[in-house]
């Protein structure tokens, strides 16, 4: 245990973005499990917005990020290829977060041109509520995803 928690404190360090956005995640889906199961008790309809808003803030920091990295990139004296291929499996997965990225603006962006103008039905506001709660979900999957790679390649480099 003393190994994990010793290992733990670099990460934090030396990826503190890395770090907040596997915090953010664990933590939100932790609270949404927790109100769905009925273990934390919540009489607002404020808790049911907290995936999508969490992933907006991924959006933003994914965002950021890929322009960082992008700039690196082109800054680099090595190919992009070589560079990419250096790391294929990193590659890939940071490609996955990207392209849930992606998907969800865009399939956001689809559903605001989609939403008619004027006022809306409950049932239609509702399920145009899952959709963006989907759609927070891919997002929040996706860098999951990436920020437990991140640190399984930190802690499999630091041994």
């Amino acid at each position: 245990m003393t190994v994990g928690v010793q290992m733990a404190r670099p990460f934090r360090r030396e990826r503190p973005l890395q770090t907040a956005k596997l915090a953010g995640v664990v933590v939100t889906l932790g609270y949404a499990v927790g109100v769905y199961l009925g273990i934390v008790s919540s009489g607002s309809i404020t808790s049911l917005i907290v995936v999508p808003l969490l992933g907006l803030g991924l959006v933003l920091a994914v965002v950021a990020e890929s322009l960082l990295a992008g700039h690196r990139l082109v800054r680099d004296e090595t190919t992009v290829g070589d560079r990419l291929s250096a790391r294929p499996l990193y590659t890939a997965v940071r490609a996955v977060e990207a392209l849930s990225v992606v998907l969800a603006v865009a399939f956001f962006g689809a559903l605001v041109v989609w939403i008619p103008s004027g006022p809306m039905a409950g049932p239609g506001a509702i399920g145009v509520f899952f959709v963006v709660l989907g759609l927070g979900l891919l997002v929040v999957v996706g860098t999951l995803c990436r920020t437990l790679a991140e640190y399984y390649f930190y802690r499999r480099a630091s041994t």
